[in-house]
C-alpha cells in the first residue's frame, strides 16, 4: 500500500463525499478528516510458511458534521504500522480507491470500533492507497470540535461515583472539564508486554475529580496539550471501572471512544464558563457550600457524633464519592488551640487563590498572571467536638464563620498577643455548644468537616434536644 508524503495525480478517480457513497462504487477518492485512531493489532500470517505478521488498523474519518465512518487497513506488519506512524487524529487524508462494505452490527468487530453515522465501513488493501491531503484544510478541520454523539447523553461524575456498581464494565459517554494531567507511565501487563499509559483527572458541576485511563498512544500524545480548567473534553464509549486502590470508580477510554476536545454545544459552554472559578479542593467546595447556605438556622436535624460517625461509615462503605451531610450537634468543645503550635490559618495567592505555604511564599501556578505578592489570609482552625458518645476530630472553623464566632477579624487574631489568645480559646473551650456542621466526603473517603456556626448551647434547648444514643 502507498503512503507517500505527498499526494498525485488522481486521474481515473472520481472525489465522492461519504455521504454519496454506495456499495458498488469503486476507483472513488476520499478526502477526511481523522477523528480517532486505534493501536495497530500484528498477528502470525498462518498462510506462509515462514513466520510472518500481518497487522490491522482501524481509524475513523469524517468529512461533514454529520458523516463519519470507520476505516480498516489490513496488510503486511511494516505497512500498516508505518502508516499508523505517519497519520494522526487532525490529520486531513486522501484516501484512494477504498472497498466500501456495508456494515453488518451484529459482527464481533463492530463491537470494537467506535459509533459512526455511516451504514457503511471502508476497507483499505494492497489497491487502495493513503496521502496526506494537500488542498484546503480549513473546512475539514473545524470539524474536531464537532461531537459524535448528543452531548445532552452524558452521564455526570457524581452519578458514576455514586452509581457506578451499577454501570461497572458498561460504557458511558462523559462530558469533563480536565483537572489535571498525569506524566506518561510505562507498565508491564499480564502478558509481559510493556505499555504506556496516562491517567487524567476530569470535573464537572456534580464532581470535583473523575480518574480516567488512556492507553492509546494517539490520545496519549494529545494529552500533553490539554490544559486545566480550559479545555473540555466529551468522551463516548468509555468503561466505568472500579480502583482498588483508590476506592473509587474511574474510567477507561476503550477502542470504541472518541475524544472530542472543546465540543461544540450549549452542554459544553456552560461546563466551560463554571471551569474557569469552580471550587476544586475539598476546602473550596465547602466555602461555596457554605457561602451558598441560605441559613445556617436552617440545619434543625439534631445528631450526636456516633451517628455523624455511623453516616461516615456508611458513605465509605457504599463507595459514594461528595456525599453532604448537615447536622445540628449539642457538643462540648474540646480542643480549640488558638494559643499552641498548631496553623490557625490559611494563605492564599491574592490573584489565582492557589495555596501558599505561607505569607512570604511565592506563587507556584504556571497559570497565575499576577506579579505581585499579595495574599489572602482566613481562619481555618482545627476543632475537636465531643459528648455522651464520642469526639469529632479535626473539625474546621474557617473563613467568615470563625470571624463570626469568634467575634474578631483574622488582622485582629494575628495582632493579639498570647495572653490575648488564651483568653480567647477559654470562652470556648470545654462549653457546651450547639454547634451546626457540614461534612464533605473526598474522593479518598477522609471526611471535611466545617463547622457553620457556633454559640453557646441555652442549658433547657439542650435536654430537650439532645438525642440518647
Amino acid at each position: 500500500m502507498d503512503i507517500c508524503g505527498s499526494s498525485h495525480s488522481s486521474t481515473g478517480l472520481q472525489r465522492v463525499a461519504l455521504k454519496d457513497i454506495g456499495p458498488d462504487m469503486d476507483n472513488i477518492l476520499i478526502v477526511a478528516l481523522i477523528i480517532g485512531k486505534q493501536r495497530p493489532r500484528k498477528f502470525l500470517d498462518k498462510t506462509k510458511e515462514t513466520e510472518q505478521y500481518k497487522a490491522v488498523w482501524t481509524f475513523t474519518v469524517r468529512d461533514s458534521p454529520r458523516d463519519y465512518i470507520n476505516v480498516t487497513y489490513w496488510g503486511s506488519s511494516e505497512d500498516v504500522c508505518t502508516a499508523s506512524d505517519k497519520f494522526y487524529t487532525g490529520d486531513v487524508v486522501e484516501i484512494r480507491n477504498p472497498r466500501i462494505n456495508v456494515r453488518k452490527f451484529n459482527e464481533t468487530g463492530e463491537q470494537f470500533c467506535p459509533m459512526v453515522t455511516s451504514p457503511y465501513s471502508l476497507t483499505l488493501n494492497e489497491h487502495s492507497t493513503i496521502f496526506p491531503f494537500n488542498g484546503d484544510t480549513f473546512f475539514l478541520t473545524k470539524l474536531l470540535n464537532f461531537p459524535t454523539k448528543p452531548l445532552a447523553g452524558f452521564v455526570p461524575l457524581r452519578d458514576i461515583h455514586n452509581e457506578g456498581a451499577n454501570m461497572k464494565e458498561r460504557l458511558v459517554d462523559i462530558l469533563g472539564a480536565i483537572r489535571s494531567v498525569g506524566n506518561v507511565r510505562t507498565v508491564s501487563t499480564k502478558r509481559g508486554q510493556e505499555m504506556q499509559l496516562r491517567e487524567i483527572v476530569i470535573f464537572d458541576h456534580t464532581s470535583g475529580g473523575l480518574k480516567i485511563t488512556i492507553w492509546d498512544s494517539d490520545i496519549i500524545a494529545r494529552a500533553s496539550t490539554w490544559k486545566p480548567r480550559t479545555t473540555i473534553l466529551f468522551i463516548t464509549d468509555a468503561k466505568v471501572e472500579w480502583s482498588t486502590f483508590l476506592r473509587t470508580y474511574c474510567a477507561g477510554v476503550t477502542s470504541r471512544s472518541i475524544i472530542t476536545e472543546n465540543p461544540i454545544g450549549q452542554e459544553a459552554a456552560t461546563l466551560a464558563n463554571y471551569a474557569k472559578n469552580a471550587p476544586l479542593t475539598a476546602t473550596d467546595i465547602l466555602d461555596q457550600f457554605i457561602t451558598e447556605l441560605p441559613d445556617p438556622e436552617s440545619i434543625q436535624n439534631v445528631m450526636c457524633v456516633q451517628q455523624i460517625l455511623t453516616k461516615i461509615r456508611n458513605f465509605q462503605e457504599n463507595t459514594l464519592t461528595d456525599p453532604q451531610l448537615t447536622a445540628l450537634m449539642f457538643v462540648v468543645i474540646t480542643q480549640l488551640d488558638l494559643d499552641g503550635l498548631s496553623p490557625v490559618t490559611r494563605v492564599k495567592c491574592g490573584h489565582c487563590k492557589s495555596r501558599l505555604e505561607n505569607m512570604n511564599s511565592v506563587c507556584e501556578n504556571s497559570e497565575c498572571s499576577s506579579n505581585s505578592k499579595s495574599v489572602d489570609v482566613s481562619f481555618d482552625i482545627s476543632v475537636h467536638l465531643s459528648d455522651h458518645t464520642g469526639t469529632l476530630k479535626n473539625c474546621r472553623l474557617s473563613g467568615a464563620t470563625a470571624e463570626q464566632v469568634l467575634k474578631c477579624s483574622v488582622q485582629q487574631f494575628m495582632r493579639m498577643t498570647d495572653r490575648q489568645k488564651c483568653e480567647l480559646k477559654w470562652k470556648f473551650l470545654m462549653e457546651r455548644c450547639a454547634v451546626r456542621i457540614i461534612t464533605l466526603m473526598s474522593s479518598k473517603f477522609s471526611p471535611r468537616i466545617v463547622i457553620v456556626s457556633c454559640e453557646r448551647a441555652n442549658a433547657l434547648e439542650t435536654a430537650q434536644r439532645i438525642p440518647i444514643c
